[in-house]
């Protein structure tokens, strides 16, 4: 219910902000872009916060990291600020998930140098599956004469 919820009034919000801003298109794209690149930081805050970047395609970020600097690049010779700015932002956001990606997913090398060596009669890797009372040969006995 709180999913629905929060998309009517974000459609309710789309709406409005359309119907209200369009005399001022400047405005209603400045709006726009600010509501679109806020998205992204919270998907890197999200990120940030989690450290799982598992469910992200790095070719989806990669693409999305191209498109938008090159908007930035266009409102950068268009001398249009909002398209530059929002744009430009949402680039540097975009780099970060990728880097963070790589980050999270790097492989691990072991640290140790030190390597294990076989013993005869040492156990490296004990494999106790649960415990039980140790039995005295005493009381192994005196259970099988009860019986």
């Amino acid at each position: 219910m709180k999913n629905i919820l929060l998309v009517v009034l974000t459609i309710i919000a789309a709406l409005l902000s359309a119907f209200l801003l369009s005399p001022w298109p400047v405005w209603l794209g400045t709006l726009a872009a600010w509501v679109t690149t806020g998205s992204f930081c919270l998907q890197v805050l999200h990120i940030i916060k989690n450290k799982d970047t598992s469910g992200l395609s790095l070719g989806m970020w990669g693409a999305l990291f191209f498109g938008v600097s090159c908007w930035a690049w266009y409102g950068f010779r268009m001398s249009d600020i909002p398209v530059m700015t929002a744009n430009g932002i949402t680039a540097l956001l975009a780099l970060t998930v990728i880097l963070l990606k790589l980050w999270h997913e790097r492989p691990v090398f072991n640290k140790n140098s030190r390597r294990l060596v076989r013993m005869p009669r040492v156990i490296l890797k004990p494999r106790i599956r649960r415990l039980r009372p140790l039995k005295t040969p005493d009381e192994s006995r005196l259970k099988r004469e009860n019986k």
